[in-house]
């Protein structure tokens, strides 16, 4: 009996008993999620220390992705503000809710659910939100930014609205997100199975795009939006088509043109075309010295590196324009820069219709000292020139 209670348990990991070990954890593993017993379902919350696991690994990988990241020195900016929340109301407002909107009750049933942003914001620093804006959250209902690595511009509009967001008042968040229009503008988004109803688009799609654009289609809050009133229906129509297949790249636009039939489309494109071009409310006078050199480049081009004249496209010219080409004339000189600037990237930043091998490779020529002259000249000429 001594002898039988001496002899003990041999405890000794070996290679091969660990190697058996490691087999049987993952047939184990394998088996569980061959049965369907583990429950899939929404319905049914993550269990706690699930829960826990996520939302730590999650903040982790935030806090580690951000390191390198640049913040600029715009984002108190109005304009830069009220195009972020111009797409937070129809991209993120439904999961997120906003100031006097409440949530969408298909939230309530998410896991996890979607924070509650007045709240959660603060306990991000900047560059944090630029990155989960950015690349979404993998086991959420959080989305990557469309066209995230070209449009690096539009996510920093965003979370420069969401810097705003906590403690913001619902006529605050109104007049930021809506402009002018109601409160059901946003419906406009809604996939539509038919074409417009009479001459013109649709009243709730143009509502939709009136919250930024403006029925007239001055755009609002300073340079917030670009001007598209008086541009020619064909050159608006390749826009909001090559929007909507993602030739060109725009987390705010791409979603919104993608969910329309083409028949609206080409009604939004007449309906603004036929708006009177006008200059933009308060626009700055840009400085004289800067349009000067800006005239000479679009007048003359720049022999040094072979760049062509702007005018022979853009105007002004007294030869007829390819009605598929935009007017710039009286547009905002930082839209300009920034679509230069987008041009100029080797990865296709801003795509575009049918005519863009053209402008990428006169933007490839073009310094940053001389796309800002040229913006600043086209953003001085009367609109419609």
């Amino acid at each position: 009996m001594s002898g039988f209670l001496n002899r003990g348990v041999n405890v000794r990991v070996t290679p091969k008993r660990a190697g058996i070990a490691a087999v049987a954890a993952v047939a184990a593993g394998l088996a569980f999620g061959w049965s369907g017993l583990f429950n899939i379902s929404a319905s049914t919350k993550h269990w706690p220390v699930t829960d826990w696991f996520l939302h730590w690994v999650m903040i982790n990988s935030v806090e580690t992705w951000s390191i390198g990241v640049e913040v600029p020195d715009n984002l108190d900016d109005r304009a830069l503000i009220a195009r972020g929340a111009g797409h937070y109301a129809t991209g993120c407002a439904s999961c997120h809710g906003a100031p006097g909107r409440p949530r969408s009750p298909l939230t309530d049933v998410m896991s996890p659910p979607p924070p509650d942003l007045d709240a959660k914001v603060p306990t991000w620093e900047t560059a944090h939100l630029f990155t989960i804006v950015k690349h979404g959250v993998k086991f959420s209902g959080m989305p990557a930014w469309v066209s995230f690595d070209e449009r690096e511009d539009e996510v920093w509009s965003v979370v420069a609205f969401l810097k705003k967001l906590p403690g913001m008042t619902p006529d605050e968040y109104k007049a930021l997100a809506m402009g002018a229009e109601t409160d059901g503008a946003v419906g406009g988004l809604v996939a539509l199975a038919h074409g417009p109803q009479g001459r013109g688009p649709r009243e709730d799609t143009l509502a939709d795009c009136a919250r930024c654009h403006g029925r007239d289609g001055l755009g609002r809050d300073g340079d917030a939006f670009p001007v598209i009133a008086g541009q020619s229906e064909d050159y608006l129509f390749d826009a909001l088509s090559a929007y909507a297949v993602g030739k060109r790249h725009s987390g705010i636009m791409q979603p919104a043109a993608a969910r329309l039939p083409y028949s609206e489309l080409a009604a939004l494109a007449e309906h603004y075309a036929n708006q009177p071009a006008a200059r933009p409310k308060d626009a700055p006078t840009p400085d004289p010295a800067l349009v000067a050199t800006g005239e000479t480049i679009a007048r003359e081009g720049v022999r040094a590196t072979g760049t062509p004249a702007c005018q022979s496209c853009h105007g002004p010219s007294a030869a007829a324009r390819n009605p598929a080409y935009p007017s710039l004339a009286g547009q905002h000189a930082s839209y300009l820069e920034t679509q230069l600037h987008l041009w100029e990237k080797e990865h296709d930043s801003r795509g575009g219709g049918p005519f863009r091998e053209i402008m990428r490779k006169v933007a490839f020529r073009l310094t940053p000292e001389e796309i800002r002259a040229v913006a600043a000249y086209y953003a001085s000429l009367p609109p419609g020139k």
